[in-house]
């Protein structure tokens, strides 16, 4: 795109200022080339296109013939390098940053398919080579969501995409935030966001929150990370679709996991009529599903 547009300015400046020569001079087409491409040279520094060529040309350069059309064949180099380095880059960064919006009604997590509501996501970012990290819903004990968030990367060349997912519970739609970065130290411990999906569904939610008993919400959660694990007395492992109880005497292992637990209401303030200004809560009947575990670590 940048190059197509360079070119264009490049050939239209040239056939407009071809005939606007002033003064007799020798090599005058090459000479207009020159002065175009001078007033579009760039120098990057920290990622930063700075118009090097211009400067140059407003501090050294005395031409003596032509002087309004080199100028003027300067001025156009010097708007196509503002195109090609600044416009251009701006506008693409915007159009590709821009939200995404998914209407999607969501249902009960009791019933909800979490591999179905990855492949909707995917579906619009058209990406399949995609990791997750920092997933989190948040829910009632009659299965309704009350908050729901992930992140996707995905790897472009030497950059990544960072795909931030949220769903909005009072317009029923989901919002995906795109944004470029240069580094993601911890991509290669991430997992692979099809499979976690996949693991995530095994799990019987319904159960899992009765097993902990009454309380205010209930949340599951994983960072996306593979980790070192040596949490003794809730720990359970998912392999070939079947859960089991891991023996502690197992521990410690290597895998990635999904934290199950409760909110339980720890303290509360009200205000002169008695309403809840404010509320505070701690997780409580905490329980790790772990999976592509490692056995045997050190």
């Amino acid at each position: 795109m940048a190059s197509i547009v360079y070119t264009v300015i490049l050939i239209v400046s040239f056939l407009f200022l071809m005939w606007k020569n002033d003064d007799k001079e020798s090599y005058f087409p090459l000479k207009i080339i020159g002065y175009f491409i001078l007033g579009s040279f760039a120098f990057n520094f920290n990622q930063i296109s700075l118009p090097l060529g211009f400067v140059v040309y407003l501090i050294f350069f005395r031409p003596k013939l032509n002087v309004r059309v080199k100028r003027i064949a300067t001025v156009f180099g010097f708007l196509a390098f503002i195109f090609v380095h600044w416009t251009i880059p701006y506008a693409m960064d915007e159009w590709e940053s821009r939200p995404i919006f998914i209407e999607h009604e969501l249902g009960s997590i009791y019933t909800m398919n979490f591999q179905k509501e990855y492949e909707l996501v995917k579906q619009e970012l058209k990406n399949n080579s995609l990791r997750l990290e920092d997933f989190e819903v948040d829910y009632t004990e009659d299965g309704r969501i009350t908050d729901l968030s992930w992140q996707l990367l995905g790897k472009k060349g030497n950059s990544y995409n960072l795909y931030q997912i949220r769903y909005d519970i009072d317009k029923n739609k989901y919002q995906v935030m795109n944004s470029q970065l240069e580094t993601w130290p911890q991509y290669n411990r991430l997992i692979d966001a099809e499979h976690f999906f996949e693991n995530l569904n095994v799990l019987d939610i319904k159960d899992i929150t009765h097993a902990k008993g009454d309380f205010s919400s209930y949340v599951i959660q994983s960072t996306g990370e593979r980790i070192n694990y040596a949490v003794e007395n809730r720990t359970h492992v998912i392999s070939n679709g079947e859960i089991q109880l891991l023996d502690d005497e197992q521990l410690p292992v290597e895998g990635y996991y999904i934290s199950t637990f409760a909110m339980k209401k720890t303290g509360e303030e009200r205000d002169d009529r008695g309403n809840i200004t404010q509320e505070s809560f701690e997780g409580t009947e905490l329980s790790d599903y772990l999976f592509d575990v490692n056995f045997g670590m050190e």
